[in-house]
């Protein structure tokens, strides 16, 4: 018996013309299938179709938006008798929250507001502001969460899965159609898929289950990378979730809450988005995705962290997510502006990061691309930052792509640790592309020395180096492409899950980082050019690898606006202006 979702739409990683096409630079199998509103971000676009508005001001609701009293109840109320399609809609005002706005419990509406400008919440004691988030959370590992073996070796942008018998998944809701899977293997060594506390299954995708026959399971979008047998492929459906869920035109002003995690928080969703909103003065991370597929977050303002600088806080910070587009978004004062962990398939683009990304005197990391287990297939484009740095610290990632984008290497606080892009150690098969990298006026060096370099020094690569923040390394190399280990690699195999040398570990200088990177056709301020080494060889670049064609909402402003083949050095992205605007 088969069993699909109507009007399904199937997808596969390998057959799309653009992705395909791409790789006169870069291969087919370090590329995805980046199509907003296909395979990113929310399928179909964000829905225009609901009109019909609850007024959370208005009888039988009757919120208080003066600020003076807690409004949580009434919202809530309204939340939970809102239909399908319905806006609960948020009038010009101040809403005191005492406990977060919860719409974990409802699919397929859209809480909104008249404005950033207009519409206030203010979360009190710890609560966060909005969260989208089902009951049991997306906690993949529960004990008695089922688990799938998939069988045949199934090839990157497969879509059918051998699991063996699918009965199982008559527990749950329309027999498992419809379901956020997560699917993980064993980490494969021969990449390496590591993690320096010897945890396992930690390169993770998810999908969703469309169809299932007696044996097998239809999932949509397709498959990023192969799940070989040897390896032990899993699937594991995530029981209760989200979808479909908006949060538009409004702010969330943390400064009256003490919660740590997130003025918004998605969790275990599928298809939600958060559009033109304000999140600003979180006490750490400011806004937190987890578990989350094709969702998106489009042309909104975080900034302005409350606590000082340091680790466990953030602008965004994304765990174990799919498909998701982050796009055209202000990260200001948060430090880092963006944290990317064990996530895969998503796009990073147009978003402006400011200077302010400074601990110690010394300038961090804006966009940090993994900062957990394994992340892969990402793409970042158009982007302007400071620096991109993939950190190494908890583990390895791999075949993301780097395109387009300014990261300038400077601050207005800080001339110290300039680097534009630091890869560490553990870092694979990434693709920097198109770039410009450096910034008029200060002296840079191409790459970091081999055994440690100073801080006053200005660099447009780091690559190799054992974990963030590491300007040195042990003085030893490990190359495991030639069979040349870490001292702690055979320490890390031996010891239990949870209990390897961790991240203090794995002290020596990388070089299959830099001997799987691809650096091509990006202008730097060292050389005021390409370089010879990454020439492109006449071959012409594409001007996105997600977009058909320049976007509305990026109006007179040239598109592309940065890469070897633009006179890009007046040019600014819309999050970038809105930004400036701001001061």
């Amino acid at each position: 018996m088969k069993h699909l979702l109507p009007a399904v739409l199937l997808v596969s990683c390998v057959t799309w013309e653009r992705g395909g096409v791409a790789a006169e630079i870069i291969s087919a199998e370090r590329l995805a299938d980046w199509r907003p509103g296909v395979t990113v971000g929310v399928p179909g676009g964000i829905p225009t179709n609901r009109t019909h508005v609850v007024d959370v001001t208005k009888s039988p609701y009757r919120a208080d938006n003066t600020g003076v009293t807690d409004a949580q109840p009434a919202i809530q109320k309204a939340i939970t008798e809102a239909d399908e399609d319905d806006v609960v809609y948020l009038p010009t005002g101040t809403y005191r929250v005492n406990s977060a706005i919860a719409l974990g419990k409802n699919s397929k509406i859209t809480i909104r507001g008249a404005g950033p400008d207009k519409t206030v919440i203010l979360p009190y004691h710890q609560s966060n502001g909005i969260t989208i988030c089902p009951a049991d959370g997306g906690d993949w590992w529960y004990p008695n969460r089922l688990k799938l073996d998939i069988m045949a070796s199934p090839k990157r942008g497969d879509t059918v899965l051998t699991v063996g018998d699918t009965k199982p998944l008559d527990s749950y809701p329309n027999g498992g159609i419809g379901q956020i899977c997560q699917l993980s293997m064993k980490n494969d060594l021969t990449l390496p898929v590591v993690s320096p506390g010897h945890w396992e299954y930690m390169r993770r995708q998810l999908s969703r289950i469309v169809g299932r026959t007696d044996t097998t399971v239809t999932i949509s979008p397709g498959l990023l990378y192969d799940l070989p047998a040897r390896l032990g492929p899993v699937l594991r459906p995530g029981g209760r979730y989200s979808e479909l869920v908006g949060i538009e035109d409004l702010t969330v002003d943390g400064t009256n809450s003490t919660a740590p995690r997130g003025l918004i928080l998605i969790n275990a969703s599928y298809g939600c988005w958060v559009r033109n909103v304000t999140m600003r003065k979180a006490e750490r991370y400011i806004f937190v995705v987890d578990g989350a597929l094709q969702c998106e977050i489009k042309h909104c303002y975080l900034g302005q962290r409350r606590s000082a600088a340091g680790p466990n806080g953030g602008g965004l910070l994304m765990g174990v997510s799919s498909f998701c587009l982050v796009e055209d978004n202000v990260l200001a004062e948060t430090f880092p502006d963006m944290e990317i962990n064990s996530s895969s398939g998503n796009v990073f683009a147009y978003n402006f990061c400011d200077d302010k990304s400074v601990q110690g005197g010394l300038l961090g990391c804006s966009i940090n691309s993994n900062h957990g287990g394994h992340g892969s297939h990402n793409l970042y484009e158009g982007n302007v930052a400071p620096r991109f740095q993939c950190d190494g610290y908890h583990g390895s990632a791999s075949h993301d792509t780097i395109f387009r984008n300014w990261f300038h290497g400077t601050s207005s606080m800080t001339d110290r640790f300039w680097i534009c892009v630091n890869l560490n150690r553990f870092t694979r098969c990434y693709n920097i592309v198109g770039n410009v990298l450096g910034r008029q006026g200060y002296t840079w060096l191409y790459e970091v020395e081999q055994v440690g370099f100073s801080y006053d020094k200005h660099f447009i690569y780091s690559l190799g180096f054992p974990n963030m923040g590491n300007g040195w390394s042990n003085g030893e190399t490990a190359q495991p492409s030639k069979g040349q280990y870490w001292a702690d690699w055979e320490r890390m195999l031996a010891s239990e899950p949870g209990k390897g040398p961790g991240p203090s570990g794995f002290q020596e200088l990388d070089l299959d980082v830099k001997q799987t990177t691809l650096l091509k056709g990006n202008h730097n301020y060292r050389d005021n050019g390409v370089p010879e080494s990454e020439s492109l060889g006449g071959t012409t670049l594409r001007k996105s690898l997600y977009l058909k064609e320049k976007p509305a909402w990026f109006g007179d402003l040239p598109w592309p606006p940065f890469g070897p083949d633009m006179e890009f050095e007046q040019n600014k992205i819309p999050a970038q202006v809105r930004f400036e605007a701001m001061k």
